[in-house]
């Protein structure tokens, strides 16, 4: 069954805002232009550049609260959009604009079809807009003294100018959880549409959902679940780099792992203080959301790094990579981390903002789910020869090829479900708890593999990192049996249960303290010696009695 039309109820209160000073810069201004003092050109130049930098880092944020001043030759203009619930949202409003500008109206349209999908983007005339919006749904508001659905007044600013000054709250009833499109028009103007508004969009009155869109509700919670099970892991994590360090086992492909958790966890900070804000007043920190963003795609890239390290068995199998494997590998990754930076430009400069748009809905999102599946054949085609050439390894590669191929295929299989097959009013929730999930897992998963237990056959070094270092100083890059491009094969070792009295036989032992007991010296044997077996006890031989020439077992 189709579900019902969207309507809006209207409510104007006397007082939405506490009254402010009316005049001419009483109002933020997003897209005012104002005049350069001279004599400063060089601050001038230097804000030039920062603006243009936070243009193309600044990535846009749903924000439940919008001012701005909107200034264009057209007769209709896109304002904001919002995903509000089926009962509890609520939209208010305040506008102000010449009275030489009237009337100007404010459309909504919601997301079916027949809606915002045919109207957006198309070449109908602004009266062809204006009729797709039904007046029985109360959607279209109209800004002057006789509307019922907003509350208007005249007023008289400075330098004898009237202005309209409108303000207003609506209430949103729908079948189910839509996508909102607020749009402003007056198509019997010939100069266009100038106004400043301020737009308050909420879903219901709780914290966790008052200013979130219906998409992202539950954001915050699930980054504050993974940000505690995060700090579990490199706490874990940690440990077992004191025990690797302790035993003189911690590589650098370890450290490289703790940096990938580590960003993680710094990644999740930034996020949830932005959306820990965002819960009280809508705006959040943006900032600290691209920080966040950066920081997830920044161990995204070390984890891809790292699993293609391992599995060419670099600290496994070899202290290092041969020189066109380094030199293919740099390559690759060089690309995939240029490929994700560009998906953030892409996002800020390209994508529209009136269509509810997923980041990886762009041709730098399909070139990384390209790239991605390119790092898995690579990932599948090192660990098979790794395997083969060290089968006695295969106690952690095998884990370790089955579970991270998983991995490698989740990211683009995500990705091409959430652009062709996850509603829009769910999908931002949706993605962003499976990728958390994906990340939390893969993280997890290492540090299991790797942990320095007792007896635990899938721990995959037994070379130390002084034997390494050993082969890197070494002129020939030989050290007994290990080259530093091939280490000799060796199994794992389980702990000791008990001391032994000699040195161990294995130089390249994994796990467990060795008791070194040292032998008692032998006892010196003199000619005075009482215990002598070829005398009587208490008498001495004398010194003419031994022949040194004479063996011990002819005496």
């Amino acid at each position: 069954m189709a579900p019902s039309p969207a309507r809006l109820h209207t409510h104007t209160p006397p007082s939405l805002w506490n009254t402010r000073p009316r005049g001419k810069n009483s109002w933020h201004s997003d897209l005012v232009t104002r005049g350069r003092p001279r004599g400063v050109p060089r601050i001038f130049g230097t804000w030039v550049w920062v603006w243009i930098s936070l243009a193309l880092l600044v990535v846009p944020v749903h924000a439940k609260y919008m001012e701005g001043f909107l200034k264009t030759s057209e007769r209709w203009a896109f304002l904001a959009r919002f995903c509000f619930l089926t009962q509890d949202g609520s939209f208010s409003f305040e506008v102000e604009y010449d009275l030489r500008y009237a009337p100007q109206r404010l459309l909504l349209y919601y997301d079916t079809p027949e809606q915002w999908p045919a109207v957006y983007g198309s070449h109908k005339t602004c009266e062809e807009k204006e009729a797709v919006v039904r007046p029985e749904n109360h959607t279209r508001i109209y800004l002057t003294k006789r509307s019922y659905m907003a509350d208007c007044r005249v007023e008289r600013l400075e330098g004898d100018v009237s202005h309209y000054h409108c303000r207003g709250k609506n209430r949103f009833i729908s079948a189910r959880d839509r996508w909102w499109f607020i749009a402003a028009s007056n198509c019997e103007s010939s100069e266009g549409l100038e106004m400043r508004y301020k737009l308050t969009m909420t879903n219901g009155y709780s914290y966790w959902y008052k200013h979130f869109s219906a998409d992202e509700f539950y954001i915050l919670r699930t980054n504050l679940a993974a940000l505690v099970l995060q700090l579990g892991i490199v706490f874990l994590s940690l440990l077992a780099s004191a025990e690797l360090k302790k035993r003189d086992l911690l590589h650098t492909s370890y450290h490289l792992y703790l940096t990938a958790a580590l960003t993680q966890v710094f990644a999740l900070v930034f996020l949830t203080a932005h959306y820990a804000k965002y819960g009280f007043n809508g705006i959040g920190y943006p900032f600290c959301r691209l920080v966040g963003r950066g920081l997830h795609a920044a161990s995204t890239v070390l984890m891809v790094l790292l699993l293609l390290l391992a599995a060419k068995g670099f600290n496994i199998t070899r202290g290092r990579l041969r020189q066109n494997s380094a030199v293919r590998l740099t390559a690759f990754m060089c690309i995939y981390s240029v490929t994700c930076l560009c998906l953030f430009i892409y996002e800020q400069q390209v994508f529209d903002p009136g269509e509810v748009l997923y980041l990886y809905e762009s041709p730098a999102g399909y070139g990384l789910v390209a790239l991605r599946l390119l790092a898995w054949l690579m990932f599948l085609y090192s660990c098979f020869f790794t395997v083969k050439h060290y089968p006695e390894k295969s106690g952690f590669y095998g884990p370790f090829f089955g579970f991270y191929s998983l991995w490698f295929l989740a990211g683009p299989v995500v990705i091409l479900i959430s652009n062709h097959v996850i509603d829009k009013w769910v999908r931002e929730k949706v993605v962003n708890g499976v990728d958390l999930f994906i990340t939390l897992m893969g993280h997890l998963f290492f540090l299991l593999l790797t942990r320095p237990s007792a007896a635990n056959k899938n721990f995959p070094f037994h070379v130390r990192t002084s034997q390494v270092r050993a082969l890197e100083q070494s002129t020939t890059g030989v050290v007994g049996n290990n080259t530093i491009d091939a280490f000799s094969s060796n199994r794992y070792a389980p702990d000791l249960t008990e001391p032994r009295t000699h040195a161990a036989p294995d130089l390249f032992l994994v796990s467990g303290a060795v008791e070194m007991v040292p032998l008692p010296p032998p006892k010196t044997i003199l000619q005075q010696d009482s215990s002598y077996p070829h005398h009587a006890p208490g008498i001495a031989a004398p010194l003419k009695d031994i022949n040194p020439a004479v063996p011990l077992t002819k005496r």
